[in-house]
């Protein structure tokens, strides 16, 4: 039996039964969006009955840049491409102040770019059920030290140092949803010193 608080993650898929879309990606979860985008099409959505209800946002990253094909396979879509994390939730906060109901968000890339836009979403009275989420590329996992309260947001091995108060913290699969977060806990707490061997676990 699976850790239950640990998230869940599936293909993103076109919701026919929505008023408004709200497509965003990182990096290689372009890619989802490109498909989304197809459905869509299958839907019978032109370019020019899309322009309204659907906007696309992307913010590329070191992985993958996509941005010119999204342009291109949403023309007529409004596009934005941010500069940075902060430019794309600032661009997602001002898309959802037009929100109504029945808008859907459709939403991927790493676990802490998911979260970050699942928590923005939340801010503006998005509900989760009206959020899909497909992480895609880097398994790094956001996570906070429980002793300082630091957040590293891609860690890949199962043992890490905190970069907050420098104890060796094991990552748990405990999955804080209003973090967005994985918990990590102090491995050597009774045996100072005994560590155990770090492992790449989320590549």
């Amino acid at each position: 039996m699976g850790i239950k608080s640990k998230p869940e993650y599936r293909e993103l898929e076109f919701d026919g039964n929505a008023t408004r879309h709200v497509l965003l990606a990182e990096g290689p979860g372009g890619d989802a969006l490109l498909r989304v985008l197809d459905q869509a099409a299958r839907h019978g959505r032109d370019a020019d009955a899309a322009c309204g209800p659907l906007d696309v946002l992307y913010l590329p990253s070191a992985e993958a840049d996509l941005s010119a094909r999204l342009r291109s396979h949403a023309s007529g879509v409004d596009t934005v491409v941010a500069p940075d994390r902060r430019g794309l939730e600032s661009a997602l906060r001002r898309v959802l102040t037009q929100a109504v109901m029945g808008t859907r968000l459709y939403v991927a890339g790493s676990e802490a770019f998911v979260w970050a836009c699942v928590n923005v979403a939340r801010e503006t009275g998005v509900d989760d059920d009206e959020v899909q989420r497909e992480r895609c590329g880097t398994l790094a996992r956001p996570v906070q030290c429980v002793h300082c309260k630091a957040v590293d947001p891609a860690v890949t091995t199962n043992v890490y140092v905190c970069p907050g108060c420098g104890l060796h913290v094991f990552v748990r699969d405990h999955f804080s949803r209003r973090l967005g977060v994985y918990q990590s806990v102090c491995v050597d707490a009774e045996a100072p010193g005994e560590v155990p061997a770090i492992e790449e676990v989320y590549p």
